[in-house]
């Protein structure tokens, strides 16, 4: 959001939509690591974002509705494919997938034990 004020974009916000743990448990056949109240507070206290919130239940659009966005960042993991629904619905955001961030060094399944390690 910084840059893009720099930029003349004033406008511009980052909002980031955190996981429901049903959705992580059933897309991810496991427990999440952290509850979605925890994400998203990582995630607010995060100087880039503009607003972290959990998603509405069940409704991938409403959530979207809620930031009205210009563009859509899924991470890579993200296999659905979003665009039919959002056309349906009406929105016309370009969607982007991010690439893997250094996959083998900083994949939470990588980082667990030493995650469980530092919460006992």
């Amino acid at each position: 959001a910084a840059m893009a004020r720099r930029q003349g974009r004033p406008g511009v916000r980052l909002s980031v939509v955190i996981a429901r743990d049903d959705s992580v448990r059933r897309i991810k056949h496991r427990s999440p690591h952290h509850t979605q109240r925890e994400r998203c507070a990582l995630m607010a206290a995060v100087r880039l974002v503009d607003e972290a919130f959990v998603g509405a239940k069940n409704d991938f659009i409403a959530s979207v509705r809620r930031v009205n966005p210009d563009l859509i960042v899924l991470g890579h993991d993200q296999k659905a494919s979003w665009e039919d629904a959002l056309h349906a619905a009406g929105i016309y955001a370009k969607i982007l997938r991010c690439p893997p961030y250094e996959r083998q060094r900083l994949k939470t399944t990588v980082l667990r034990p030493d995650l469980e390690r530092m919460s006992t």
